[in-house]
This record gives C-alpha cells, sequence and structure tokens, in this order.
C-alpha cells in the first residue's frame, strides 16, 4: 500500500486524499513512534439510550411514515403505553415536569434518528400507486431507448422560483396608513432549469427571467440534440404533458 499511488488508496479505502498525503509526508515519524499506544476513544461509547427498546420505537415510527400515517409525539406517547408502560410511568414520577421532559426526550430521539418536522401535505395517489408507475414507465424507457448512449440522454427538469418578495410586515408611523404600492404588492417569479445527462454530467443552471412560448432564434448558432425527459412542455395557451418519452429540441 505504500507503493501505490495516493488516488488509487483513496478510491480502495474512502479516506480523503488530503489525509493520506498528510500521513505520507509524517510516515516516518508514525513508524517511528515510541509513544503509548492505547486508544483514547472506545468503540461503542457515547450516551446511553433511556428509551427501552429504541430500534421497535424506530421501526414503529418508519412504519407509519410508509404507510403514508401521520406521526407525532402522541403516537409516540401511546406506543410506549403500550408497550412499556412500567417504564414510561417511572420516567413520569422521577421527574418534576414529566411532561415535558418526556417530550423533549422523544424530539431529540426523532432528530438523532433522522426525522424532521414538517408540515403535512395531503396527495392524491399513494406512494405504492406512484412506485408502481415509475417502474412501469422504467420498463417503457428501458426498451424504447435501450440503443442509446448516455451520453445523448438528457433528463430535464424546471422549477418555480420566487424573489423580491414582499415583507411580511413594514415599519410605519404610529397611527398613520401602513399601504404600499401596488407594485411591491407581488413578488418576481423565474424559471431555474436542471439538465443531466444519464452519465451523471450535470449542465448548468439555466435560469430563465422572462420566458416567451414563441420566439425568433437563430437557429444556425444551436446545435440539435435529441432531449429524453420527463418533464412538461410549456406551450401556449397553458401547460399539456409530454407525450411519449423524448423531443426534439436544441441546446
Amino acid at each position: 500500500m505504500q507503493e501505490a499511488s495516493t488516488r488509487d488508496v483513496a478510491a480502495d479505502t474512502g479516506i480523503p486524499k488530503s489525509n493520506l498525503a498528510r500521513w505520507k509526508k509524517q510516515s516516518s515519524d508514525i513508524l517511528h513512534f515510541e509513544g503509548t499506544m492505547k486508544r483514547f476513544h472506545l468503540h461503542g461509547a457515547g450516551r446511553p439510550v433511556m428509551i427501552p427498546n429504541a430500534d421497535g420505537l424506530e421501526a414503529f415510527m418508519h412504519k407509519r411514515r410508509d404507510a403514508e400515517l401521520a406521526l407525532t409525539c402522541t403516537h409516540l406517547v401511546n406506543y410506549l403505553k403500550r408497550n412499556h408502560k412500567p417504564w414510561l410511568e417511572q420516567y413520569l414520577s422521577d421527574r418534576q415536569s414529566g411532561y415535558k421532559s418526556l417530550l423533549k426526550l422523544l424530539q431529540q430521539f426523532c432528530a438523532r434518528h433522522g426525522f424532521t418536522r414538517q408540515k403535512p401535505a395531503r396527495s392524491k395517489q399513494t406512494q405504492e400507486q406512484l412506485e408502481k408507475v415509475r417502474q412501469e414507465f422504467a420498463q417503457d424507457f428501458n426498451v424504447a431507448f435501450s440503443g442509446f448512449s448516455p451520453s445523448v440522454i438528457i433528463n430535464v427538469d424546471e422549477t418555480g422560483m420566487s424573489y423580491d418578495m414582499p415583507p411580511h410586515a413594514i415599519w410605519s408611523v404610529k397611527g398613520g396608513s401602513s399601504k404600499i404600492s401596488s407594485g411591491e404588492k407581488h413578488s418576481y417569479r423565474m424559471t431555474a432549469v436542471l439538465s443531466v445527462r444519464a452519465n451523471g454530467e450535470k449542465f448548468p443552471i439555466l435560469f430563465i427571467l422572462r420566458g416567451s412560448p414563441v420566439a425568433a432564434l437563430k437557429l444556425a448558432s444551436l446545435r440539435p440534440i435529441r432531449l429524453v425527459t420527463t418533464m412538461l412542455f410549456k406551450r401556449a395557451p397553458g401547460w399539456m404533458p409530454g407525450s411519449g418519452h423524448s423531443t426534439f429540441g436544441t441546446y
């Protein structure tokens, strides 16, 4: 391994190249080190988990979210009541403010396991139905475009962005009017177009501030390519879903 290049070792071990380069410079000091070899960091050490059967509680949380059911601290408390009632009663009795302490403990448990507080959103279809549609589309796509190179297959997506949004509150003279002109009541909107090739190469983000459905283009200066996309194509006077999986365009 000492004779291998830094890049090869980094690829095999996952250690950053900067660390390997620094260790290589300090190789003589490291190999001739005569100090203690005691490890100061013990594996598996750390703050113990207070909640009994934490893996079961985490599995319960993932199960509810996989079924697209609401998950709150109330559901976690009910889970503890059903499965660990003696521990829950003992925990509440040992603390001056048992409910607040339990609520904070559950919030920390959720954050430690990758859960965040989010505003619930409604969906017209379940996650299983969406996954089925995705698999069917992937099969059709692979059959239709199996002969194309990944370098010519481009996935394009667009998202709307608002900027210069009006303030939520302003300073105004006490007792005076808080009206503002109509020009400052609305935010500006632009479109960000994200494109990436099937081989992983990303294109620069295209920002559209004022787009026109029909505009004069100098086609001689544009190179025609084949765009394979799953986006919605904007066409006057509105939106329509892309028919099929591909369209001819310019880049």
